[in-house]
């Protein structure tokens, strides 16, 4: 399990882990080679794969990176790099700094569907 300072890809050092969903966590991070923060998200592996299975959600998860990263739009978040550390498949993207929608929920209770949309 990774945690704070560590150092991914001989490049990106952790800072904090921002939160997580059903493909990996998100973690603000550290660029030491330009100085500036970005978001890695450590892919989950797949539970209990084989080595086979494990190299397939690679490769998988390579182009989905691949595609995500011809994507030029302003509501799509850019994938600058890809970095692969003891099997660990991780995305670098820009760092958004935002709130949980669970934050916006408890702190304003339910949106206005104008909002929601």
């Amino acid at each position: 399990m990774a945690e704070p300072q560590t150092l991914i890809g001989g490049r990106y050092r952790l800072v904090r882990r921002v939160g997580s969903g059903g493909m990996g966590i998100v973690w603000e991070a550290l660029d030491q080679r330009l100085e500036r923060q970005v978001a890695l998200k450590q892919l989950h592996r797949p539970f209990e794969a084989s080595p086979a299975e494990a190299e397939l959600a690679n490769r998988r998860a390579m182009r989905e990176a691949r595609t995500a990263a011809k994507l030029h739009h302003p509501h799509a978040v850019a994938v600058f790099d890809v970095v692969e550390q003891d099997g660990q498949l991780w995305l670098v993207m820009p760092f958004i700094a935002s709130i949980t929608l669970a934050a916006v929920l408890h702190e304003g209770g339910p949106l206005q569907p104008d909002e929601a949309a």
